[in-house]
């Protein structure tokens, strides 16, 4: 197996004195510094040759664990590691997660317009809205999941948004505008997202519960502030959980949503559940953006096998929906970035495939 060295070639201010470890998609994101610490500031491990990998630095200090993070002591996106060959890696970092968790780290994305909060079964739900200066009413909408990463870095996971302003705006500036609302959500996510019941969300799911809130409050109150929108006009959209999300929502409700945007769909939960579910689920109406990284796995070969399923996937949509749209990222992995740089093209896809408002 190939020889990895990882390096960090210098610590941030205010490290604190412990063991430096090293973990990651490999270990399963252990916090047990076992067999992966650092000698001084190196570590080598033999790993198997065409492995995918997304690392950290860790340490194990004062009996407590911190991650490496941004400047800030936000979340910071782990480092990318393809193993081919012996390789030396740099593990450049700025700081640590702390308490601030992220407070005051600045956007070059632009924000939402506005913010509002609407009540909801799990209490109260934040919606980011944005639309363009003096536009034509109605709009097309757009609902998004995870509205904490859609814009600006500030309110992110991690320090990467999808910078969906930027997509929208230039559309918007060639007489194709929309309205996107956006919907974040918080550590329930697996629940509300996941339809099946699995591990993550405790066997609980939550997705009906979160679909029937965005049909029976999110769109009246919508409606009665940007006025009515056809359901061909209307497009929901999401990445990993939210793809799963977003083709289950369209399975369920097909004459809700005209469009599905369907990111990096995370549909493993409950052995493929989904397969089996939408069986005898058809959306004739519908049209579907599915896409995939081609890094998207532990593996390169595993993740060729996620882009061969993502194509059986869609051989199945074409039984069912008007029309189903493929894109697979070169060199995408399963993150924020590989989504913002993909949105650009759904978007466009989108707006230019609807017929216009009546």
């Amino acid at each position: 197996m190939p020889k990895v060295r990882f390096i960090i070639p210098g610590l941030p201010p205010g490290t604190p004195q412990g063991v430096l470890f090293l973990t990651g998609d490999h270990r399963g994101w252990s916090n047990d510094p076992a067999g992966w610490t650092f000698t001084g500031r190196e570590l080598a491990a033999e790993l198997p040759a065409g492995s995918l990998l997304g690392v950290k630095v860790r340490v194990l200090h004062d009996g407590q664990t911190s991650e490496e993070g941004d400047v800030w002591g936000g979340r910071a996106p782990a480092h990318k590691v393809i193993v081919q060959d012996e390789m030396d890696l740099q593990l450049n970092f700025d700081g640590w997660q702390d308490a601030r968790k992220g407070s005051g780290r600045p956007s070059t994305s632009a924000p939402p317009r506005e913010e509002l909060t609407l009540a909801a079964p799990w209490g109260e739900q934040p919606v980011r809205l944005w639309w363009p200066d003096s536009p034509k009413r109605p709009l097309p909408l757009l609902i998004m999941h995870d509205g904490q990463n859609v814009f600006d870095e500030a309110a992110t996971f991690a320090g990467q948004s999808w910078n969906v302003v930027q997509a929208a705006q230039a559309l918007a500036n060639e007489g194709q505008p929309c309205l996107i609302a956006a919907l974040s959500v918080n550590d329930e996510r697996s629940r509300r997202y996941v339809p099946f019941p699995f591990e993550l969300n405790s066997f609980n799911p939550g997705a009906d519960e979160y679909l029937d809130w965005i049909l029976g409050t999110l769109k009246p109150a919508l409606r009665e502030r940007f006025g009515p929108v056809e359901a061909a006009q209307t497009a929901l959209a999401g990445s990993s959980f939210g793809g799963l999300v977003t083709l289950y929502g369209g399975l369920r409700a097909p004459t809700e949503f005209g469009t599905l945007g369907v990111f990096s769909p995370a549909i493993f939960p409950a052995d493929f559940e989904l397969l089996r579910w939408m069986k005898d689920r058809p959306a004739p109406q519908t049209r579907v953006w599915l896409d995939m990284g081609d890094h998207e796995a532990d593996s390169l070969q595993g993740a060729a096998e996620v882009v061969e399923l993502t194509h059986a996937l869609a051989r199945q949509l074409q039984l069912k929906m008007r029309e189903v749209h493929v894109t697979i990222g070169a060199d995408h992995w399963h993150d924020e970035a590989a989504w913002a740089a993909r949105f650009p093209a759904f978007l466009r896809w989108w707006l230019r495939g609807l017929s216009p408002l009546t």
